[in-house]
This record gives C-alpha cells, sequence and structure tokens, in this order.
C-alpha cells in the first residue's frame, strides 16, 4: 500500500514513469519486512508480524484468497519486547490457511500455542508440524522441509526475527541490520 500511495503521490507530482520505475526497482525492504534472503539455495521471506491487522495483511497476501501454496513457519515467540499476552493470536484470521496444500510450520517460546491455534482455525493437522522452540534448530528443520529452488515463508514475532537474523547473518546469508 505504502508503495502505490508513494507511485500514485510521485505521478501526481510529475515524476516520470522511468524514474519511478527504476525507484522502484532499486526499493529494499526493511529488515525482516518482506525481507528475501538466499539461504541453501532456497529463497527465504521473512514477514515480521506483531498485531492482528499486520497478520491478516500478510496472511491475505500469502493465501491470494486460494490457500497457502508455500511453506510456512510460523515463529511466536512472547518475549518482553513481542508482548507477553499472546491472545492476540485469536483475534488473527487464520481459517485463511485451512485451504491450500502447504505445509505449516510453528515455533518459537509459544510455537505449541500457534499449533493450537491452527487446528482450531481448520488447518487440517497433517500439514501442522510443530518444530522445536529453539529458533536455530527450527530453521535448519524448516529449511530442509523446502525443495531445492523453491520459496518458504517465515512469520515471526519480532524477538524471533531478530534471533533469525542473527542466525542468518553468522551464516553470511544477510548482513547484520545495524551494518546496512
Amino acid at each position: 500500500y505504502n508503495a502505490v500511495a508513494a507511485v500514485a503521490a510521485a505521478g501526481a507530482f510529475g515524476v516520470p514513469a522511468s524514474t519511478i520505475g527504476r525507484a522502484l526497482a532499486a526499493f529494499r525492504s526493511a529488515f525482516g519486512r518482506i525481507e528475501r534472503v538466499a539461504y541453501r539455495d532456497r529463497t527465504i521471506v521473512m514477514a515480521l508480524v506483531k498485531n492482528p491487522v499486520g497478520f491478516n495483511e500478510t496472511l491475505r497476501m500469502l493465501t491470494g484468497g486460494d490457500g497457502l501454496a508455500t511453506p510456512t513457519l510460523i515463529a511466536i515467540n512472547d518475549l518482553a519486547a513481542d508482548g507477553r499476552d499472546v491472545s492476540w493470536l485469536w483475534d488473527v484470521d487464520f481459517e485463511l490457511l485451512a485451504a491450500g496444500e502447504a505445509p505449516l510450520f510453528t515455533s518459537g517460546i509459544r510455537g505449541a500455542d500457534m499449533a493450537a491455534r491452527l487446528k482450531y482455525a481448520g488447518v487440517p493437522p497433517e500439514r501442522i508440524t510443530p518444530l522445536p522452540a529453539d529458533i536455530s534448530v527450527a530453521l535448519d528443520e524448516f529449511v530442509e522441509r523446502v525443495p531445492e529452488g523453491s520459496t518458504g515463508y517465515i512469520l515471526p514475532t519480532y524477538t524471533a526475527m531478530l534471533e533469525l537474523r542473527s542466525i542468518l547473518a553468522d551464516m553470511g546469508a544477510v548482513e547484520r541490520f545495524w551494518e546496512q
């Protein structure tokens, strides 16, 4: 939505379409916000989720109304920076994930709670795989289950995202955000 608004505003001020196109092509997402990472012959797309409205928009983007088509890991923590109360997960439209065939994985401190929420949203149990709470272990297991040359999505809460980026930075897949 922000990009559409920027394009509309630039067009209204007479900025040439070629300039707008170059600007869009050069755009890099802020770390963790629809960030694409090349990792072990796969593309991992990380989309920070931190509240029901943002989570719902991310799910709508991923499902396109037709269900989930891409393996997805949802990593939920409840540390102070995330908010200790994860009851907000019940306000997210996870029913959008019930359709489709793609596997869903859960991890993080509250990964088991996330798996239960998916069950209650109508996601078939055979599509839900709880992974260890340890984000490093979960990342390895998730990536192994994403076919080579394919894309997998990771939807982490804030502290899970920071931990994932730290792991990926240690592996040389991303720059540390403070070095960008």
